[in-house]
């Protein structure tokens, strides 16, 4: 009879504990895990509109589709501001859509496509030995 009596409490606790974690856990353990780790995030795609250096953070502008947004750099400034450019698509990963965002995870960015034309032959003969 002790045997199951000792079973059932702890496959009771289990439960609790099991439901207690799926619960409150994410809540508990967020802070202190990376912004880009935890979290339900989503990804927004947008042009730049414009960009601007000031000082040790890079404002950008960009329009998506649910409207304008100033996402402002902290990190990797110097890197972003030679990779971004008026024009270029981005995708931004978000906790959502905001009108200021610090710090968004940068999941891609493509440059505009332009149709490129073809350049000419190089005109004349080809030097070498002729027989």
């Amino acid at each position: 009879m002790r045997g199951w009596l000792i079973l059932s409490v702890t496959l009771v606790t289990g439960f609790v504990l099991g439901i207690g974690a799926a619960t409150k856990g994410p809540a508990v353990v967020a802070p202190y895990l990376p912004s880009k780790v935890g979290g339900a995030h989503e990804r927004i795609e947008g042009q730049v509109v414009r960009k601007q250096r000031d000082g040790n953070r890079l404002l950008v502008k960009v329009a998506t589709a649910q409207g304008p947004m100033l996402v402002a750099f902290t990190q990797k400034v110097g890197d972003l501001d030679v990779l971004l450019d008026s024009g270029d698509t981005i995708t931004l990963v978000t906790a959502g859509y905001a009108t200021f965002v610090d710090d968004p995870g940068l999941d891609r960015v493509k440059a505009p496509t332009t149709a490129r034309v073809p350049s000419p032959p190089p005109s004349g003969t080809a030097s070498g030995p002729t027989h």
